[in-house]
């Protein structure tokens, strides 16, 4: 199966550069996310856009597939690197901003979607003290319907290849690791995280 690394988005919150190539532990972002991928075993297509040169040579660099697109916007990038590759079957799609994810994370999510006879799925984590999500400054923050949603978006999906013009019956796949929380989109992000996976000792 492919993995579609998302790597081609702006950061300006972050305001550190390419978001991919920000490091944390002195690995950049994306090395946790081609890691935890390569060691599913599945293969991993870093998706850029004419706004990360820089990520785009990295993946020149450690010789990683990876495929320009347009730079539209998420759902759009997906699609269109779908099309250009036709991929036909499921596809993993991850951000590359993950590095609290790990080959057994992804391995779970798989087993538990092969089982699910469903076309797609979407990956969600429920911290241990009550529903949060994230606002719109990057923080956490309580929800008010604890049922409204499964927790918190991980961004990792499986998607059926050839039904990407279709809205996809989904199963949502619920995890309790607190290290797929990391989500990086600022500079407090960068540090919470990399405190977080030194006590967890991935750093």
């Amino acid at each position: 199966m492919f993995a579609l690394i998302m790597a081609g988005g702006k950061a300006s919150r972050l305001g550190m550069g390419e978001k991919a190539l920000a490091r944390i532990g002195d690995r950049p972002l994306i090395s946790y996310v081609l890691t935890a991928v390569i060691d599913a075993g599945l293969i991993p297509i870093v998706i850029v856009s004419p706004r990360t040169p820089y990520t785009t040579n990295y993946c020149r660099v450690q010789n990683i597939e990876w495929i320009c697109t347009d730079g539209r916007g998420y759902v759009e990038d997906i699609g269109q690197a779908v099309t250009v590759l036709s991929i036909t079957g499921p596809v993993l799609t991850i951000c590359a901003d993950l590095p609290g994810i790990t080959a057994y994370h992804i391995k779970t999510v798989l087993d538990r979607y092969n089982k699910s006879g469903c076309p797609a799925c979407s990956v969600w984590v429920k911290p241990a003290a009550g529903n949060f999500i994230h606002s719109s400054n990057g923080q956490l923050s309580a929800t008010k319907d604890e049922n409204s949603i499964p927790g918190i978006p991980v961004g990792l999906n499986i998607i059926q290849g050839d039904l990407i013009a279709e809205e996809q019956n989904e199963i949502q796949i619920i995890l309790s690791d607190p290290l797929l929380v990391l989500n990086i989109n600022t500079r407090e992000d960068m540090v919470a995280a990399e405190k977080m996976l030194r006590t967890s000792k991935s750093v």
